[in-house]
């Protein structure tokens, strides 16, 4: 098996992790004061839609022929992965303090961090070949 195929492999096993990752380490259903959900509730509603954007991205890297097509694939990954760590920041969406929000939080990070590092290391390994190519 190409190492390409093993990374996406990896890029879409950690995308279905984040996916599922507030149904083990659930965020808190505290509501503010006018009886709105806090901050957490949205920031992990976008996380989601981001995840699914990811998962399609790690899909696509594994029936696409090109060596520039992944690149850019691997390339969107890991931007959408920096997208997805930076999300829980609180000058971005933020999240609350109280409850289960800090430590999903940890492993969003974490989960992203693999996500953008098979992004990257697709990119790396496909320009190589992109270079060879020429």
């Amino acid at each position: 098996m190409k190492y390409h195929k093993i990374i996406s492999w990896v890029a879409v096993i950690t995308g279905f992790f984040l996916l599922i990752l507030p149904r083990f380490i659930p965020i808190c259903t505290g509501l503010t004061a006018s009886g709105a959900p806090m901050r957490c509730h949205y920031t992990y509603q976008a996380e989601f839609l981001l995840t699914l954007i990811a998962i399609i991205l790690a899909g696509a890297l594994l029936v696409l022929k090109t060596a520039e097509a992944r690149m850019m694939t691997g390339f969107t990954l890991a931007l959408t992965a920096v997208v997805l760590a930076l999300l829980p920041e609180p000058w971005v969406s933020g999240i609350c303090a109280n409850g289960g929000c800090g430590k999903t939080a940890f492993f969003t990070l974490a989960g992203t961090v693999f996500l953008a590092v098979s992004g990257a290391v697709i990119v790396w390994l496909n320009y190589r070949r992109y270079r060879e190519e020429d």
